[in-house]
């Protein structure tokens, strides 16, 4: 059942409104609402019960726009609650329908939704979406319990350097992660795209290279992205993200993944983080495995759900 509801664009009048909901949801304090909500490309609604009057709201959706977001025809919402008590008002529906109203304003085919939490079926069906995947998210908060990064024969690591680098970054992103459930080509376009988000750069970046005395020249073999956000560290979260992370299949099995770990952690500790975080799929066991065999612990699972415009 759906009740009449008043959906808002989140504006500074709203700001302690908002707070006491993420509070709520997710446990956050003020610092880190503010930093996280006020992100480019970020957008947030609010929704009332009837015409909104002097009532509390009922719930809200965070959704981010960002050029890689763009560059797969989607934007991504991360944040989607609604209190306990009015869960069976469809205020989650009204919430959606402003969302997936913004994507279609803006040229796009659909919207993501990457949560911590399962939403009932019958919900996912009757707003025409879909579920997709489910992912595991793991943490490492003993950085300097991975120790210093040793390099096999034959391999070199170094920071990535754009524009030069576009292109070789955009040839190992597809040759790691081919086989990968959501893949998507890179070129130089969208690797050049990628590292427009503030959060991302060349220097948090590790190119990988085999020495090939054969060819004089150096092979590609792996690479880590980290997400490094100044606002969620000035906040007090004191954690890295690590979007990509891989080696190339020719090169596998000889510790280059616990290589790339361990100058993601030095990198991040470098920045004044104190833990990482990663997601894998969540029906693949051995990589599962392979992190927590590092230390890594798992704090949840994020479900992963899709709509499209058409709907």
């Amino acid at each position: 059942m759906s009740t009449a509801a008043r959906v808002e664009h989140v504006g500074p009048q709203h700001r302690h409104a908002l707070t006491d909901l993420a509070a709520e949801a997710f446990g956050l304090s003020r610092e880190e609402v503010v930093a996280g909500f006020g992100a480019p490309g970020t957008k947030v609604w609010l929704v009332w019960p009837g015409e909104g009057g002097d009532e509390a709201p009922a719930g809200y959706c965070r959704m981010v726009v960002n050029r890689e977001a763009k560059s797969r025809d989607r934007a991504c919402i991360d944040a989607l609650f609604v209190r306990p008590e009015a869960r069976k008002a469809g205020y989650a529906r009204h919430l959606l329908e402003a969302a997936l109203a913004d994507a279609r304003e803006n040229g796009l085919g659909g919207i993501w939704a990457y949560l911590p939490v399962s939403l009932p079926g019958r919900f996912v069906y009757l707003s025409g979406g879909r579920k997709v995947h489910d992912l595991r998210f793991l943490k490492h908060e003993s950085l300097l319990e991975l120790g210093e990064p040793r390099l096999p024969a034959g391999y070199g690591i170094r920071a990535a350097a754009l524009p030069g680098d576009a292109r070789y970054l955009a040839e190992l992103f597809n040759g790691i992660f081919e086989n990968m459930w959501n893949f998507m080509p890179h070129t130089v376009e969208t690797i050049t795209a990628w590292y427009d988000a503030p959060d991302t750069r060349p220097e948090n970046s590790f190119i990988l290279e085999f020495l090939n005395g054969e060819s004089g020249s150096p092979e590609g073999a792996g690479m880590a992205i980290l997400a490094v956000d100044p606002n969620r560290l000035a906040a007090g979260d004191k954690a890295v993200y690590i979007p990509d992370i891989g080696v190339m299949p020719a090169h596998r099995r000889r510790g280059l993944g616990r290589l790339l770990i361990q100058a993601s952690a030095q990198r991040a500790r470098d920045c004044g983080a104190e833990a990482l975080e990663l997601i894998v799929s969540g029906d693949n066991e051995d990589v599962r495995a392979f992190y927590q065999s590092l230390g890594f612990g798992e704090v949840g699972i994020v479900s992963v759900y899709e709509w499209l415009c058409e709907n």
